[in-house]
């Protein structure tokens, strides 16, 4: 699969995670592509996506109007949080502490 995305960029689509109920629930956010991967970051884990990745890894992802089935894992790396916060914001905001997930498209 071949997605025609700058990488590194950002953008804003929709994301569906997995509920404990099992089915899919979509939001809107601001999504950072780099080098394949997705990354979703946020200043708390207070969110129900955030919450549903924790429980389930899978995820559905919107690009160029196809869905893609994607795999979550939790970001641990502090390097790799600060390098996509950097590509997120170009102002203070990128100083604040985030957690979030790597997603990587199924197949990729």
């Amino acid at each position: 699969m071949n997605l025609d995305i700058k990488s590194p960029s950002t953008f804003i689509t929709k994301v569906s995670t997995l509920s404990k109920s099992n089915e899919f629930k979509s939001v809107k956010l601001k999504v950072v592509y780099k080098d394949g991967f997705f990354y979703l970051t946020r200043r708390n884990k207070n969110s129900a996506w955030y919450k549903n990745l924790l429980n389930s890894e899978i995820a559905k992802i919107i690009i160029e109007d196809t869905i893609y089935d994607a795999l979550a894992t939790e970001i641990t790396d502090e390097k790799e949080r600060l390098q996509v916060s950097n590509i997120k914001y170009n102002d203070e905001r990128r100083h604040d502490i985030r957690y979030g997930f790597k997603l990587q498209i199924k197949g990729e």
